[in-house]
C-alpha cells in the first residue's frame, strides 16, 4: 500500500497553499505506481483549502476517483498552532466545506467505496472530520491501529516515530528519530541506540 496525495488537483490552489507539487506529477506518481505493481494506492484530498471552490473540490473528487483507487481519505482542513495560515484566512472556506464533505461522500459511495474509518482534530472548519473510504477487504488497517493504539507501529526513515505496545501490561512508549535526513545521517550511531529500546521493551 502506497499513499500518493495531491490534497487538491487545481494548480491554483495548489500555488496558494505553497505546494511544489502539480496535479500533473501526481497523476505522473499514480501511473507510476500502478506499473510498478503496487495494488492499493492511497490517495488524501483535503476540503476547505484556501481559494478553492465547491466545483474545483468535486473536479478533484471526480478526478481522483476516475483513478480507482483503493482508499481516498478525505480531510477537512484543519488550522494548526504553527501554521502560517490563521483560522481567520480559513474562514471563507467555512461556509462551503459541509458540501464539499458531502459531495465526497457520495460520489465515494457511487464508486464502490465505503467508510472505514473518522477522527476529528483540533481547528478543524465547522468541527468536521477526516474519513477514509476503501473498496471492500482494501481498508489500510493501519490508519485504524493507530487511532485506537491497540498494536505496535515499527517506523523507519527521517522524522519517524515508532509506537511500542506491550502485549501483556498495554503500556505504549514511542522512540523518535530525528527530523531532517542530514540529521538522521549524521546521527545514524544515535539512532541504532534508540532502536535497541525496542527488544529492551518487549523483555521487560
Amino acid at each position: 500500500r502506497v499513499s500518493i496525495n495531491p490534497q487538491t488537483l487545481s494548480d491554483g490552489v495548489l500555488a496558494e497553499i505553497g505546494r511544489r507539487h502539480t496535479s500533473a506529477r501526481f497523476f505522473e506518481a499514480f501511473e507510476l505506481a500502478r506499473k510498478v505493481g503496487f495494488d492499493c494506492i492511497n490517495t488524501d484530498l483535503i476540503a476547505g483549502l484556501p481559494t478553492d471552490t465547491p466545483e474545483g473540490f468535486r473536479a478533484s473528487v471526480d478526478g481522483v476517483l476516475a483513478l480507482a483507487p483503493e482508499n481516498v481519505t478525505v480531510h477537512t482542513l484543519t488550522v494548526k498552532r504553527a501554521s502560517r495560515l490563521s483560522f481567520g484566512e480559513a474562514r471563507a472556506e467555512l461556509a462551503l466545506v459541509d458540501g464539499m464533505v458531502g459531495y465526497a461522500r457520495r460520489a465515494a459511495a457511487a464508486a464502490g467505496q465505503r467508510p472505514y474509518y473518522l477522527y476529528r482534530q483540533n481547528g478543524t472548519l465547522a468541527n468536521l472530520e477526516n474519513v477514509g473510504y476503501s473498496l471492500p477487504g482494501r481498508e489500510g488497517l493501519y490508519n485504524v491501529y493507530i487511532m485506537d493504539e491497540t498494536h505496535t507501529i515499527l517506523a523507519v526513515g527521517a522524522g519517524a516515530s515508532t509506537k511500542l505496545r506491550h502485549p501483556v501490561t498495554g503500556e505504549i512508549e514511542r522512540v523518535y528519530n530525528y527530523k531532517y535526513p542530514y540529521e538522521y545521517l549524521s546521527r545514524f550511531d544515535e539512532v541504532l541506540r534508540r532502536k535497541k529500546r525496542v527488544r529492551e521493551f518487549y523483555l521487560e
